[in-house]
């Protein structure tokens, strides 16, 4: 749960008509309509940003490292090797 007393804080301008859906949506969860909008915008975040550690590699070991380097590498080759132009990106 968020420590609102140290979270910066920010106005936001609604219609009436979601303003009022917004009351009764908090009513019914029996929250304030400051959390019912902090909650959605936490789930949207979540949803819509990979975890913090999703580019990391330390969950792989060192063989997996050394497949996925390589793999990484015949990669590179194969692209360069279909280049029509070898003095500058296809791009």
């Amino acid at each position: 749960m968020l420590d609102l007393a140290i979270v910066p804080n920010t106005s936001v301008h609604f219609p009436a008509v979601v303003l009022a859906g917004l009351d009764r949506v908090a009513a019914d969860q029996g929250i304030s309509r400051n959390r019912l909008i902090v909650e959605a915008c936490r789930r949207t975040l979540e949803e819509a940003l990979p975890p913090e550690d999703f580019f990391t590699d330390a969950h792989l070991s060192a063989a997996d490292l050394r497949l996925l380097r390589q793999s990484r590498g015949e990669l590179d080759r194969a692209i360069e090797s279909s280049r029509r132009s070898r003095t500058r990106p296809p791009f």
